[in-house]
């Protein structure tokens, strides 16, 4: 069976288009391989979906949902004690594969240690839900990437173990 014929996108309009990705089942030792597409015209998205799960290797979900554009974007890492907040203008691409920071805070359970760059890259309210989101994930070994639309919508979209991060990151450039 196609997953297209699964697909009800509804009445909802486009704004950039749809993102199309896979998200990995619980089970560790099943196959899984990231495929993705951003920016889909909705009237393509059945098309691609169906063109992606002949991509995938093993068992997955495919998850649709709006596009967007990026205002700004960020990770926050978690390791142990320690988080860390950066922060990038544009894409999380540029944050995450050209190592491009606007601005990194560094705290140590939640007292704040080391700032690097813009200080107000951030509003006051999208400070208050990454400090929550900090919270959530301290002490957990994970990364979190977070976006603000051009919208201005804080959306976070990716949680991952640091671990299963690290693996995917070496596979792809390594």
């Amino acid at each position: 069976m196609k997953f297209s014929d699964e697909l009800k996108i509804g009445r909802i309009r486009d704004y950039v288009g749809w993102t199309i990705r896979t998200a990995a089942l619980t089970n560790p030792h099943k196959l899984w391989k990231n495929v993705f597409d951003n920016w889909v015209l909705k009237k393509n998205v059945g098309k691609v979906v169906d063109e992606l799960q002949e991509q995938q290797e093993g068992d997955a979900v495919f998850v649709v949902y709006p596009s967007w554009k990026w205002e700004k974007a960020g990770a926050i890492l978690s390791e142990g004690t320690r988080v860390t907040v950066e922060g990038v203008r544009g894409s999380i691409n540029d944050l995450s594969r050209q190592g491009t920071v606007d601005a990194r805070f560094s705290y140590h359970y939640r007292d704040l240690q080391h700032t690097h760059g813009d200080k107000k890259f951030f509003s006051p309210a999208e400070k208050k839900v990454i400090a929550y989101a900090c919270g959530q994930v301290m002490g957990k070994n994970l990364i979190t990437e977070f976006a603000v639309t051009t919208q201005n919508k804080l959306i976070f979209f990716r949680l991952e173990k640091i671990e299963e991060a690290a693996k995917l990151l070496l596979e792809k450039y390594g």
